[in-house]
């Protein structure tokens, strides 16, 4: 190892405007390049450059759909990647100043494919002060009746349990400064809150938002309160 392919990803995404456009395609879904130029407020020609370099560097993956090429994070690994990378302060940094996140924001947005926010740190209290998992030395597993609460969910865990991604870990959450979960499981919940229609999730936005029949069933299933 010479340090080459962190110098590469490091240059990558070494500006701000493909921070943003990193930021904007950490909602899980994809957008095409007109999209992402008029969330960072750049012409069309300066997005092409910028993705360009993202999708160069390994980051960033490009699907031709017709006359249109959406863009999104490469893969999950990646998204896992930058998602602790923006939830890190190094000791002799001062933390990032970041933008107000704006009330909905902070209440439930995706992370990539989990739920963040208030609602996100909800969970992962409900799923620690229940029982539903047990944490240690910052690793948290799902316990028996953590997995039955998921079974009846309608969850898959032996289908969870083949993939090679961890099952559960542990993110820190900018807005709340404390943790939410992540992982196949966490990205499994948010599936299924939005199957159910707990959650509604708005295509061209990290924001969620919980529905009324989301607020009964989740303040009764897990006892979150809005």
């Amino acid at each position: 190892m010479n340090g080459s392919r962190i110098a590469a990803l490091a240059a990558a995404l070494a500006d701000p405007t493909r921070a943003t456009t990193i930021s904007a395609l950490l909602s899980g879904t994809s957008h095409t390049s007109g999209e992402l130029a008029k969330v960072c407020g750049v012409a069309a020609s300066t997005m092409s450059s910028h993705l360009s370099k993202l999708v160069d560097a390994g980051i960033v993956r490009v699907d031709a759909a017709g006359r249109h090429r959406h863009y999104r994070i490469a893969s999950r690994d990646v998204a896992d990647l930058l998602e602790r990378m923006d939830s890190l302060e190094l000791p002799e940094t001062r933390p990032p100043e970041r933008p107000s996140p704006g009330q909905g924001l902070a209440e439930a947005r995706s992370c990539y494919d989990h739920i963040a926010g208030r609602v996100g740190v909800g969970l992962h209290d409900a799923f620690v002060d229940r029982g539903w998992i047990e944490i240690v030395s910052e690793q948290p597993t799902l316990t028996d009746s953590g997995a039955q609460l998921l079974t009846d969910l309608g969850i898959d865990l032996d289908g969870l349990r083949k993939l090679k991604r961890p099952m559960l870990r542990l993110d820190l959450d900018w807005t709340e400064r404390r943790d939410h979960l992540a992982g196949s499981v966490a990205a499994a919940i948010m599936t299924e809150t939005i199957n159910r229609r707990w959650i509604a999730r708005r295509v061209d936005r990290r924001q969620l938002t919980v529905t009324t029949t989301g607020r009964q069933e989740m303040n009764s299933r897990f006892g979150l309160t809005f």
